[in-house]
């Protein structure tokens, strides 16, 4: 069986927990749906018992959305099952359908609010709280759930499509299906309640327990009050405007002026994928890949002319991608085994175009691998692996293999090896613009190892150092003109960035903030800062933890990603060019 039919059936059973029905009968012996309005959720038990028990009955009910849509394609990935980016939208839509049709009840359940809640709640959290907002407000003033629940799902859908900038591409496309599948199954669901509403015959959810031996508080209430659908349209209105408001903010580009620089952000595209950690361009600033670990796939995006991004590939890999570089019109994307195979298989690497066609055979690297690199040359692969700094001592020492970037028929053997010390726990590798210097990051202790690679066939450990706690990284300037980016104790990535109009000289760096939700552009010499770019999240309105940074020279591109899953492009623009631009359009006098 697939991971999607056993995801919806194993969804399908937990979403059918009748949860109403068990709570009523333990509270009372009585079968619930031979009393009230004879429906097992949560609006009929609180109806009956009180709204303590409402909490309790919507509580259960939305655990049962939410911990499938989240915990079950989880799960799938650990057993080594395929995990497409679908599979959340599948379990969601089975553990609706098994509240609404519950197969231990006769296929008759409740209306899968709560249910609906929990599972789109895994799904978009932003838009869910809308839809609680939504859902409150109207039922703190009403009592009505009902009325409160379909405010709610229409809140929900206007929610998701106002933040979604495409939500009919095919990344987004299941997802806006299951929304507007959602909300209207339920107001398919409260047909009949509509009517009462209509009539003044629907009945309210009292906020007290009623008195012990006293009747069911499930009287007719009323009809809505004029007053009360006055202020109904109003906050309806409001949040039009609201949303509107919101629209225009997220489609305002930003930009910042940093020195000689203008930085403007051209394109911000969800992966669909969760969470985005390394990113690279190709050679032609063209195509970007973007790694995606949590579904062991790896997304290539075209570059427009315009500097706007569009889907062109998944790559899907049988392994957990660890790291992924260019090496000219290649991909190279570093794995470990799945799940606990880690332990027992080593890793290895794969080589694609930015079309997602594999090319050659698979090239063996050692145990636990961390990361790689090509060599600016193209000439050269380094591969970083852990061995027994993980933990086993049966496995080999720390080691930094250096291979030929020959990508053929036959994989490539190793030219140069170097290894470390037991204790030594690699992690990240940093490489000169020579390409003759290499600086390998040690994850626990919290230093640098440096290796010379003038002879890549037999590379040299020649040092180490501590590093800097408390910076950010910084250029080091060698005597025969190569450069490397130091690391620091710091989560931060930097690339550097020439000036315009002049050769590959490192004169600026930019970095990442993870803390700070931002880019900082500094001048290398004298150092100062010139500026922060900021990586905003939906709406613009509140920052993002940045996870990747990438630079293209030969467009002037950045790309940033983000831990949730987002890839945000910006243009490095001379403000020089641009003065020149509006010089040459003034006519001479």
């Amino acid at each position: 069986m697939t991971s999607y039919s056993l995801t919806a059936l194993a969804s399908y059973a937990l979403g059918s927990v009748p949860f109403g029905y068990i709570v009523y009968y333990l509270a009372t012996r009585t079968d619930v749906r031979t009393v009230g309005s004879g429906n097992i959720g949560a609006t009929n038990v609180g109806r009956l018992l009180g709204f303590r028990y409402f909490v309790l009955v919507f509580v259960l009910d939305l655990l049962k959305g939410l911990l499938p849509t989240a915990g079950l394609p989880w799960l799938a990935g650990r057993l080594g099952l395929p995990t497409p980016a679908e599979l959340p939208v599948v379990a969601a839509l089975a553990a609706i359908v098994g509240h609404n049709f519950p197969v231990y009840l006769g296929f008759r359940g409740g209306k899968g609010v709560a249910t609906s809640l929990g599972a789109l709640l895994a799904l978009d959290p932003i838009a869910c709280a809308a839809a609680t907002i939504g859902f409150f407000a109207v039922f703190l003033v009403t009592r009505y759930v009902s009325l409160s629940s379909m405010t709610g799902g229409v809140a929900f859908v206007a929610a998701y499509f106002a933040r979604t900038a495409d939500p009919w591409s095919r990344e987004h496309r299941a997802m806006s299906l299951l929304a507007l599948a959602v909300v209207g199954l339920l107001i398919l669901r409260h047909r009949k309640n509509i009517g009462r509403l209509i009539a003044g015959t629907e009945t309210k959810v009292p906020l007290r327990g009623r008195k012990s031996g006293g009747p069911p508080s499930a009287q007719p209430a009323g009809k809505i009050q004029p007053i009360i659908l006055l202020s109904l349209a109003f906050a309806a209105v409001s949040i039009v405007a609201g949303a509107s408001w919101l629209i225009h903010r997220a489609r305002t580009p930003i930009e910042v002026q940093a020195g000689p620089w203008n930085l403007r952000e051209t394109d911000r595209e969800s992966t669909g994928q969760q969470r985005s950690t390394r990113v690279v361009f190709n050679d032609q600033g063209d195509k970007l890949a973007v790694m995606c670990p949590r579904y062991n796939r790896v997304l290539v995006y075209g570059v427009a002319d315009d500097f706007t991004l569009e889907l062109l590939s998944k790559i899907e890999v049988a392994g957990r991608p660890m790291a992924i570089a260019a090496a000219g019109d290649k991909l190279v994307v570093l794995q470990r085994p799945a799940n606990d195979r880690k332990h027992l298989e080593p890793g290895w690497s794969e080589v694609f175009t930015f079309a997602g066609s594999q090319v050659g055979p698979r090239i063996t690297a050692g145990y636990y691998p961390d990361d790689l690199s090509v060599t600016p040359d193209g000439r050269h692969l380094l591969v970083l692996c852990s061995g027994r700094a993980e933990g086993d001592a049966d496995k080999p020492s720390p080691e930094l293999t250096v291979l030929p970037a020959d990508f053929g028929p036959n994989a490539p053997e190793p030219l140069g090896r170097v290894t470390f010390e037991p204790g030594d726990d690699p992690d990240r590798l940093t490489v000169s613009s020579e390409g003759t210097r290499v600086l390998v990051s040690l994850a626990h202790s919290k230093q640098s190892i440096a290796v010379d690679l003038a002879d890549p066939a037999a590379p040299v450990a020649s040092g180490r150092t501590d590093l800097a706690a408390d910076e950010f990284p910084y250029l080091s300037q060698a005597p025969d003109g190569d450069w490397i980016v130091m690391p620091t104790g710091r989560d931060s990535e930097a690339v550097v960035v020439s000036a315009p109009h002049s050769s590959a000289s490192p004169d600026y760096l930019v970095m990442t903030r993870p803390d700070d939700s931002t880019l900082e552009i500094v001048q290398v010499s004298p150092r100062r800062t010139l500026g922060q770019f900021p990586v905003k999240g939906p709406f613009n309105l509140g920052g993002t933890e940045t996870s990747g940074l990438a630079y293209c020279r030969s467009r002037s591109l950045l790309a940033v990603t983000t831990k949730p899953g987002t890839i945000h492009l910006i243009h490095l623009e001379s403000r020089l060019d641009a003065a020149d631009r509006v010089a040459a359009t003034v006519p001479a006098r």
